[in-house]
């Protein structure tokens, strides 16, 4: 049986941070999706509602998941605050649509989070797996291909030596991070509208703008999903050490991610401009609306994560990571700076001069 335990176990691959109330979480959001998905286009077919008012429709998955979660969590004072809020909004007479918004900011992003958190730990060492050993391969997978392009990782590091901060302490929300993360799904979010402001389907002379804010704040959502997952390598500081400077996992896929939205950036405004027969002034409207709620949608979400669900993460992903890699799998001679002598005092360190000098002499 022990063979059998350290052959599952000797891959990062293998190590799991998923935990048994995670896949609840997961099978329950897939589940109200689809049955979401379902009601939405029954709504549709039978003409009882436009498509834009059931677009609603497909984001009450987060409202229930958060509302879970909540529960879960036993988040108590904030559950309270996120009932209290919009209770207090509908009792001062504030507009339904403004008091749709405010729940699922407060609850929503909960659900957002908690599904963001679950595919953190999916793909935390599975990614780091791809990394590893991607220029000592041959013959590299497909996957780790793609992983390597969308980290940028360099051909000429071994990416063996990749490693993470063991001791990340917080005294509060990392603003900066938070804005980074802002930024990430603000280029995330420019493929949204690209393909929203040139599909007739969705901007014509018929559309009501009225229900523009709604079908906006009902796909940003779903934003967080995409972005959120990555934060853990830049909280842990995953990198790759060299002997000059490390390389910084989170930094690569950024720089990956800015390169591609530049272009693309670019073929948005001059389509917009040249070539889309939408009124410009509505389609400045709901890129700015997309703007506003997918920054509110992230900011939430980012606050929720950093609160009450990083420091869980990073434990477990710690405490797996110094279990299957106790030392660094590529340690030089004389390299202290993996070895944590600073952590341990009196800890004597050995002159090197004592192993001997090489000396090499030639005649002419």
């Amino acid at each position: 049986m022990k063979e059998k335990f350290i052959k599952r176990t000797a891959h990062v691959s293998n190590l799991s941070l998923i935990r048994r109330g995670d896949k609840v979480i997961i099978y329950l959001f897939i589940a109200l999706l689809i049955a979401s998905a379902a009601a939405m286009i029954a709504l549709v077919i039978t003409e009882t509602v436009d498509a834009g008012t059931a677009l609603m429709l497909i984001s009450v998955p987060f409202l229930i998941v958060g509302l879970v979660t909540y529960l879960r969590e036993r988040m108590w004072k904030a559950l309270i605050i996120a009932l209290i809020v919009p209770a207090a909004l509908f009792w001062v007479g504030i507009e339904l649509m403004l008091l749709f918004f405010v729940a699922f900011l407060m609850v929503g992003c909960v659900g957002v989070v908690s599904v963001a958190a679950v595919i953190q730990r999916k793909v935390f060492f599975f990614v780091i797996s791809s990394i590893e050993y991607f220029n000592v391969k041959d013959k590299p997978t497909l996957w780790e291909k793609l992983v390597a392009f969308l980290f940028n990782i360099p051909p000429n590091i071994d990416t063996r030596r990749i490693t993470m901060d063991y001791n990340m302490k917080r005294t509060g929300i990392p603003f900066k991070e938070m804005m980074e993360t802002m930024s990430f799904a603000f280029m995330v979010g420019i493929a949204l509208w690209i393909y929203m402001s040139l599909n007739p389907a969705f901007i014509n002379e018929g559309f009501d703008m009225t229900k523009a804010p709604i079908f906006v704040f009902s796909l940003v959502m779903f934003i967080p999903l995409l972005v959120l997952p990555w934060t853990p390598f830049k909280s842990l500081n995953v990198r790759i050490t060299t002997n000059y400077r490390d390389f910084s996992i989170y930094k690569g896929g950024m720089a990956t991610i800015r390169r591609m939205a530049v272009p693309v950036l670019a073929v948005f405004i001059f389509l917009v401009l040249a070539a889309n027969k939408t009124d410009p002034f509505v389609v400045v409207g709901f890129i700015a609306s997309s703007v506003v709620f997918n920054m509110l949608v992230v900011a939430a979400s980012s606050i929720f994560f950093y609160l009450f669900f990083e420091r869980t993460f990073v434990e477990d992903a710690v405490a797996k990571w110094r279990i299957f890699r106790p030392v660094p799998i590529m340690l030089e001679l004389g390299d202290t700076a993996e070895t944590e002598t600073k952590d341990q005092p009196g800890t004597p360190e050995r002159d090197l001069s004592d192993i001997g000098d090489v000396e090499i002499t030639s005649q002419r």
